[in-house]
């Protein structure tokens, strides 16, 4: 009897994100976003079925597999994004589906990178590079890294301010952008840090037995991270409505760790791309 006084407590108003001091709408965009990570998570489960069944040429073997291990967490974490996407549509609190969103995009901006990066790995398998095109792709890939850790910094300071109907304390911002710029420097540091000499000198495998391992890290690592925050995100969906009075630090917190957390996956890719 309790329960049910408590659910009744106040009564419920639907909140469609479409009053008040925002400038974004998470509810509205939702259904765009869902049909964009459904077509790419279709053309990333494409790419694996085509690698799986094509010849690779002599010594290519070792890099599609590194290929695969990075596209299949992702094509995980994409159509798992494709699904909480379309369940913000349904969205009638509008503080519930900014909490979701902005971990959802993580994901999104995260494994945009990743399936970049694991298209270097299957260039070396089909012997395309004869003209510097792993080159080019690992500049792609740090560029897109750079743009989509831009994206989670822009959305965490979205977030927090918009919970808060912009009153965040000022020093957030400072913080998220702060953090933005240090992994920034992480990521070019992983991104262009060479790969250790071989033990002894002996360069038969090099650099690929270290890059192999960076590769089974960086997938994991994806998929575990890929996983936690789609969990964090389901969690939401099922928070009551009245149940959303969060104190102000729980908010930044939620916005720091949603730029940094998927940033882990980024700088792991960055430090598993091919070398030439």
């Amino acid at each position: 009897m309790s329960l049910l006084y408590v659910a009744l407590s106040r009564k419920f108003d639907p909140d469609m994100c479409t009053n008040g001091p925002l400038d974004w709408n998470p509810i509205g965009s939702a259904g765009a976003f869902s049909a964009f990570c459904g077509i790419l998570a279709g053309f990333v489960f494409s790419g694996v079925v085509m690698v799986i069944g094509q010849q690779n040429p002599a010594g290519g073997d070792a890099h599609a597999s590194r290929g695969l291990r990075l596209l299949m967490p992702s094509f995980f974490g994409l159509a798992v994004t494709s699904y909480l996407y379309s369940v913000v549509t349904g969205e009638l609190v509008c503080k519930r589906a900014l909490v979701e969103q902005l971990f959802v995009g993580g994901i999104l901006a995260a494994n945009a990178v990743v399936v970049i990066a694991a298209l270097s790995w299957l260039f070396l398998a089909y012997g395309r590079n004869s003209d510097g095109e792993v080159r080019f792709l690992r500049g792609l890939v740090l560029v897109s890294a750079i743009f989509a850790m831009f994206m989670l910094a822009t959305s965490s300071v979205g977030f927090h301010n918009a919970w808060t109907d912009r009153k965040a304390a000022g020093w957030v911002d400072w913080m998220v952008w702060g953090s933005f710029v240090a992994l920034l420097a992480v990521t070019v540091i992983f991104w262009w840090k060479p790969v250790p000499s071989a033990p002894g000198g002996n360069a038969a495998s090099w650099p690929y037995d270290v890059l192999n391992n960076r590769v089974n890290v960086s997938a994991w690592l994806n998929l575990l991270i890929s996983t936690g925050l789609a969990g964090f995100s389901g969690y939401f969906v099922g928070t009551p409505y009245d149940q959303l009075d969060y104190p102000r630090w729980e908010i930044y917190a939620m916005s720091e760790a949603a730029l940094i957390v998927p940033a882990l996956i980024i700088i792991s890719v960055l430090w598993a791309l091919p070398r030439e």
